[in-house]
């Protein structure tokens, strides 16, 4: 008579501890899938959002700006919508890295000039020194002579202000030792080049005269100009053309 309840007694805390561990195992059960699930879902997302990279939207042209082309042209950069262009910000008395930054403006417009939507822009640094004919006169001196390659020049502190308020370029500054001129150009400016789509988007600066890393910022140049001209290619469709990693 005395064995039945002892016998319930260890049947108790028995069940008791069937029921934690199937609870613990069940919870433990729960997180392990879950966690396949949401690591599954990450790196297929992740997959999907490096294939279909784009380069980010970085600033907005949000103000319009009226300039003249090197033929006399008035132009606005509002004209420009719809199309996708690099621009520079250069002028004609530089003696060495407006020409560098040229070169490299013709071999994307060699690369990719055939493309309607595609355009180049130069904007002068020194508007007042800059007039339509010294620029027309600079760019068939150096082989830069090209329909869908805007020279612009107009008022000099319009285009200081814009170039720093809307396309965030850095400030220019004169060059006072007399003993650099000869070799900097009087002028201390941005030499990055600026990518922007049709819809007045900055998508990318691209500082392709740095002597250290120039090469590599014009294959990225290259890279993001080509995706923003198609928007639907895919990463793998020309990752092989650039020599640079995809973006992580």
């Amino acid at each position: 008579m005395t064995e039945e309840p002892q016998n319930e007694a260890h049947e108790i805390p028995r069940n008791q501890l069937i029921t934690w561990w199937g609870s613990i195992i069940g919870v433990c059960a729960v997180i392990i899938f879950g966690s396949i699930f949401v690591t599954r879902a990450y790196l297929e997302r992740r997959t999907y959002e490096v294939e279909n990279y784009r380069p980010p939207h970085v600033a907005k042209l949000e103000t319009d700006l009226n300039l003249v082309n090197r033929d006399g042209t008035e132009v606005s950069l509002g004209q420009l919508r719809d199309k996708v262009y690099v621009a520079g910000y250069q002028y004609t008395e530089c003696p060495a890295g407006c020409l560098g930054m040229a070169a490299i403006m013709k071999l994307l417009e060699e690369e990719y000039g055939d493309d309607p939507k595609f355009r180049l822009v130069s904007i002068s640094v020194d508007p007042e020194g800059d007039t339509p004919e010294k620029m027309d006169a600079w760019v068939k001196k150096n082989g830069v002579d090209s329909e869908d390659w805007w020279f612009l020049t107009g008022d000099s502190d319009e285009i200081a202000k814009y170039m720093i308020s809307e396309f965030k370029f850095y400030a220019t500054e004169d060059v006072t030792d007399p003993a650099m001129i000869p070799s900097v150009g009087e002028y201390s400016h941005d030499q990055r080049l600026a990518l922007v789509d049709g819809g007045a988007n900055i998508r990318g600066y691209y500082d392709v005269m740095n002597v250290g890393r120039g090469e590599l910022e014009l294959q990225r140049l290259r890279m993001d100009l080509k995706l923003v001209l198609n928007p639907d290619l895919k990463l793998s469709d020309i990752r092989d053309e650039f020599a640079i990693e995809a973006p992580q």
